[in-house]
């Protein structure tokens, strides 16, 4: 697992720079709950960014009934 660069984090968000700017639009835009870097950059990979829209957007747990 790769995590983004704080370069690739700018071009991701269209060219935010500061770190809470950066995790509302990761948040809003991505629905990715990010934590932080130790620097206030988020903290996501190339996985969560390339995975399937589904998948980041879920809502609903996955839980299953136990017999």
């Amino acid at each position: 697992m790769t995590i983004l660069t704080n370069v690739e984090l700018v071009m991701l968000t269209g060219g935010l720079r500061q770190g809470a700017a950066q995790i509302r639009w990761i948040e809003r835009e991505m629905g990715i709950k990010a934590p932080r870097k130790v620097d206030g950059h988020p903290m996501i990979t190339w996985e969560q960014v390339n995975g399937k829209p589904a998948e980041r957007r879920r809502t609903e747990p996955r839980w299953k009934n136990a017999l």
